[in-house]
């Protein structure tokens, strides 16, 4: 089984990867980290297409999710090398990707970190800390974190 931790490139990354590398330690599970990317920032990242090749397997989206978790690894305490890491960088609706990879791997635990939110806010925009805990089917553990 598995320890999947979802992170973005914000300040809350450090908090949420310290919390899901502990969680992967005490259960002695593997850790997985994923990014998931929007489609106009793949398109800044790529700036051309490679035949033949997925375009999570690339190597400058790769990338991406390899600096996103070395900053957050930084800001933060981690029980595992970045290198043990599984880095997973996907493309498209941030929830839908999160709860597809959960799938796809032994998943145990989804970790994520929400951020506070007016009513409004939500009504108007959504959550993908709150789309991912209604539709997973593995646990998920939402860290609170101070950033808003």
């Amino acid at each position: 089984m598995a320890i999947v931790t979802a992170i973005d490139d914000s300040d809350r990354a450090a908090t949420v990867l310290s919390k899901a590398s502990a969680l992967a330690a005490d259960l002695d599970e593997p850790l997985h980290s994923l990014h998931v990317l929007q489609r106009t920032d793949l398109v800044d990242t790529l700036e051309k297409e490679v035949e033949g090749q997925e375009v999570t397997e690339n190597h400058e989206v790769r990338r991406v999710g390899a600096e996103i978790i070395e900053r957050a690894a930084a800001n933060g305490e981690l029980e595992h090398e970045t290198a043990e890491i599984e880095n997973v960088v996907r493309v498209g609706d941030p929830a839908e990707q999160i709860t597809t990879y959960a799938d796809s791997v032994d998943t145990r635990y989804i970790v994520v970190g929400g951020r506070r939110r007016s009513p409004t806010g939500k009504a108007l925009f959504g959550s993908v800390t709150q789309r991912v805990m209604l539709s997973s089917e593995v646990p998920v553990l939402n860290v609170p974190t101070s950033s808003q």
